[in-house]
């Protein structure tokens, strides 16, 4: 049976700053580390209760 090849994509353009990234990072390492493995839809839910202002 074949592999479907990986779809082509392009590098992310992020509209923040470097110190925004690094936090958000932090943020969800910090919640996929205490919570286990989640899918992306369950760590977003979780993000989405903290109290930080990059989260809209």
């Amino acid at each position: 049976m074949a592999k479907k090849p990986k779809p082509k994509m392009k590098p992310i353009e992020l509209k923040t700053t470097p110190e925004q990234t690094q936090t958000i990072t932090r943020v969800i390492f910090d919640v996929v580390k205490e919570h286990g493995p989640l899918t992306i839809a369950e760590t977003w839910d979780r993000v989405k209760v903290l109290p930080a202002p990059f989260v809209s």
